[in-house]
């Protein structure tokens, strides 16, 4: 019998989500949590706001994931992991069924892999981290904690990204760089130096 797991908010990123986790068939979902109620989808049910998560605990569904997306700041997906923590739920990782993973690989809790993503040999990424669909990890790089690599970002290879960094649709982070906490790069950029901690990197801003 599968065990069931419970989704953490119903946005666009969520139906991702969902649709790896039906497709990799390990988790039943039991339906989910979310400020509002976006009616049924895909047989997914509303089961109330997050009033209700200590509830659900309570009646033996432990595993969680969060299916809310950067939303202008990673650390909202911060907050409401460590609510989650407090009351005890585990957060497996998601990988979708066609991503590759190297195999000595290192993925932390609560951390979502995307369709056709390439996570390389010896690369580490963090909890709560969203490696979204045809991302590429290169190498010896490292993803820190609550991070979020959108859609076709490179990373080439000893990589390093700090902890609620956001990296844009098709931008390319050169080989060997550091790029800071709470950083923000843009979609389409190609980063060559360095970025320090809560710097904004876009095509509009210097």
């Amino acid at each position: 019998m599968r065990e069931k797991i419970v989704i953490i908010g119903m946005g666009g990123h969520a139906h991702s989500v969902i649709d790896s986790i039906l497709g990799n068939g390990e988790y039943e979902i039991a339906g989910y949590v979310d400020k509002n109620n976006h009616g049924s989808y895909l047989g997914i049910s509303y089961l109330g706001d997050d009033d209700k998560l200590l509830e659900i605990h309570s009646n033996g569904i432990t595993n969680a994931i969060v299916t809310i997306g950067f939303m202008g700041k990673s650390s909202i997906r911060n907050t409401i992991y460590n609510e989650l923590k407090k009351i005890g739920y585990k957060l497996p990782v998601v990988i979708d069924k066609t991503a590759i993973i190297a195999d000595n690989v290192s993925i932390d809790e609560g951390t979502f892999v995307g369709k056709g993503s390439i996570i390389n040999a010896n690369s580490q990424i963090g909890k709560m981290c969203i490696i979204n669909s045809k991302a590429l990890i290169e190498h010896d790089s490292c993803v820190g904690d609550f991070s979020h690599i959108a859609v076709s970002a490179c990373l080439c290879g000893e990589v390093k990204v700090g902890i609620e960094s956001f990296i844009g649709a098709n931008s390319t982070i050169v080989q060997c760089l550091s790029i800071g906490n709470n950083v923000f790069i843009g979609a389409g950029m190609l980063v060559a130096n360095n970025i320090t901690d809560g710097k904004r990197f876009t095509l509009n801003e210097p």
